[in-house]
């Protein structure tokens, strides 16, 4: 009897574009053949559509990064029964196959997925930030050890504004820390590579703290995200508020690209709106947390904005009973800054057309602390780029 190998592919094959030649459509499918197609292999389709739209900063994911972001789901594949499910979303125009170096949502995918989703994304930024939290391992007192970062590439031909923002953010203590990841071109900024005319900006955000609550036995609750009006440099009262179990996009975020922060005036001139992240930590541990801050105070390591008394209010904002209320500012403010002025420069395409600046979506995770650099010195670093590439 003669046996025919399976068509399917292999552990050792990644041309899926010979593999499943002569099996694409024609056109992609409409949209309510999609819908119908969901409804009849949704359970196999919405988890990978997930997955994908999961992972917005990287152009590309690979099968490796799916499988691992499925099994966190816990759903275990075999690399071969991904590969045929994905072949079949791309026959129908759900995703797009890129070869060897991964898959993308075509754009009718990530319509889908973003429908989809909606319902389990709801409160999924609370669950990835306790993830990364998990993950924090910073010992304050020897400079060494893995940090959360907020990162974020930036046009080249914008490095000048966003090196004075930035100082000035650090220098009025609105940012967490004093040191920010910087990656040339090229180089690898949390599994994206920065682009040939862009530079890649890392600034600690809140979770480093968290987690360093954490390793001292502090376990905190991040409640929300807020807008905080600052006077004389110090807090005032929240303006906003977006509960993290609450929404499906980052507040923060939302604040900056919804413009209404202020960050830039905070800290030129001592009063305005930045972005901050309020936690409630147990009331046992309100010692143990003030030893933190004046270890943060001595370091000179700012971020712990206000910490408030057991049951009572903070500024404007009430907490639980037997908690403790922290205000923590985010690793944001320098983009918010940044953001915030009206930034025009030369389109390579039309030189004589200005266009505002659109920075992607910043990603969040951890990295080795002894990787940053003292903040003053990404001016450096970056004037150093520039003279390169104008050699």
């Amino acid at each position: 009897m003669t046996t025919h190998p399976e068509s399917l592919p292999s552990h050792e094959t990644d041309d899926e574009e010979r593999l499943f030649a002569g099996h694409e459509r024609s056109a992609p499918a409409s949209a309510s053949e999609l819908r119908e197609l969901l409804r009849l292999h949704g359970e196999r389709f919405r988890p990978i559509l997930a997955a994908l739209r999961d992972q917005p900063w990287k152009d590309l994911v690979t099968t490796r990064d799916l499988l691992d972001a499925l099994s966190s789901q816990g759903l275990e594949l075999s690399e071969r029964t991904l590969r045929l499910y994905l072949s079949e979303m791309a026959e129908v125009g759900l995703i797009e196959r890129h070869g060897r170096r991964g898959y993308s949502l075509a754009p009718a995918g990530a319509e889908v997925a973003r429908e989809l989703t909606i319902a389990r994304r709801l409160g999924s930024i609370l669950y990835h930030m306790e993830e990364t939290m998990c993950q924090i391992t910073f010992d304050l007192a020897r400079g060494a050890g893995l940090v959360s970062i907020n990162a974020y590439v930036v046009p080249r031909l914008m490095l000048e504004p966003l090196c004075s923002e930035m100082e000035a953010v650090f220098s009025a203590g609105l940012s967490i820390g004093g040191r920010v990841l910087f990656a040339a071109p090229g180089e690898d900024i949390l599994g994206r590579q920065v682009p040939a005319d862009c530079v890649g900006l890392g600034t600690m955000c809140s979770l480093t703290l968290a987690g360093m609550f954490m390793q001292r036995g502090i376990p905190s609750h991040a409640m929300f995200g807020g807008l905080l009006q600052v006077e004389n440099g110090k807090p005032e009262h929240f303006l906003e508020m977006i509960r993290y179990d609450a929404t499906t996009i980052s507040p923060n975020e939302a604040f900056i690209r919804a413009n209404l922060t202020s960050v830039s005036a905070a800290a030129h001139g001592g009063r305005g709106a930045i972005t901050a992240s309020f936690r409630e930590v147990p009331m046992s541990a309100a010692p143990r947390l003030r030893e933190i801050v004046k270890e943060c105070e001595a370091a000179h390591f700012p971020g712990i904005l206000l910490v408030g008394r057991p049951g009572q209010p903070v500024l404007n904002i009430p907490v639980h009973e037997s908690r403790v209320g922290v205000i923590l500012a985010t690793g944001l403010n320098p983009l918010a800054s940044f953001w915030e002025r009206t930034l025009f420069t030369r389109s390579a395409h039309d030189p004589q057309a200005p266009f505002r600046l659109d920075i992607s979506r910043p990603m969040v995770g951890p990295v080795p602390y002894e990787q940053l650099i003292p903040y003053h010195e990404f001016r450096m670093r970056a004037a150093g780029l520039s003279a390169a590439a104008a050699g």
